[in-house]
């Protein structure tokens, strides 16, 4: 029993000393801060992000097409050999040309309806819409003569371009999604919110919570379905202040639940 009343004695002592700091830094910072840094729930920073997140479609094809034309491309050796030191080297194609048209498709896909927004039951009404007129050309008296010239379009892009796009593309890409967008957040704590900007002002505007509404603003099926696969737009209204939005943030459901619970979640000043 003596040894263990030894060995107790410093860690007792430690575990004192530590609670004793603890105090002395929470009675610094005022009672209403005491409360807030013993909330269980912490605090929720929101990011907003801007419309490129969504290109990532773009290079992540980019790089299967590079693959595609990598293991079944033919070798061009007229356009690479521009001196007999380089009479062996060769220029990949894919041989099939829809691999280029698809690609060149599918970019103005993304620019299309990542600028165009369609929310809610307007996406399906779009869907809708674009096969109704799919349907109604193929009714049109010589639509298919004019469908076989299509078919005379040959688009062939080479390894060095889907390589070399992409390779830029995702770079821009992971500075923009990574770095830039996070000049900016929302931080959500038990009674106040607070836009921070990491460069300029340290802090911008601070809203009281008592009141504040946070609504989600229907979903656009191609961007924040297909592209973001879950992303959103919210509108949030302080009681007596003007209404911002946040667009494009991840994981929009779950950011929604926590943002209302530190709404819910009320400030407890000391006596």
């Amino acid at each position: 029993m003596a040894l263990n009343a030894t060995t107790a004695g410093p860690q007792a002592s430690a575990r004192a000393e530590e609670a004793t700091r603890t105090s002395a830094k929470l009675d610094a910072l005022g009672p209403r801060r005491r409360r807030t840094l013993r909330a269980p729930e912490g605090e929720v920073r929101i990011y907003q992000h801007s419309s490129l997140v969504y290109w990532w479609v773009v290079w992540a094809y980019g790089f299967a097409c590079a693959a595609l034309t990598y293991v079944q491309g033919v070798g061009i050796r007229d356009l690479a050999a521009v001196s007999p030191e380089n009479s062996d080297k060769v220029i990949l194609f894919h041989p099939s040309p829809w691999l280029g048209i698809s690609y060149i498709a599918l970019v103005l896909f993304v620019v299309v309806f990542t600028n165009v927004r369609a929310r809610g039951v307007y996406s399906f009404m779009l869907i809708m819409l674009t096969a109704g007129i799919a349907w109604g050309v193929q009714k049109i008296p010589g639509i298919d003569k004019a469908f076989g010239w299509v078919s005379l379009l040959r688009v062939y892009l080479n390894l060095a371009f889907y390589l070399t796009f992409s390779l830029l593309l995702l770079g821009i890409w992971l500075f923009v999604v990574v770095f830039v967008d996070h000049f900016t957040w929302w931080r959500f704590s038990p009674g106040q919110v607070i836009e921070e900007h990491r460069i300029g002002q340290a802090t911008g505007h601070a809203y009281n919570t008592e009141g504040m509404i946070v609504r989600r603003l229907p979903d656009d099926l191609f961007r924040h379905r297909i592209l973001g696969f879950g992303t959103g737009d919210f509108v949030i209204k302080p009681a007596q202040q003007d209404s911002f939005e946040v667009h494009n943030v991840w994981r929009a459901s779950y950011r929604q639940r926590l943002m209302e619970r530190m709404i819910a979640t009320r400030v407890i000043s000391g006596g």
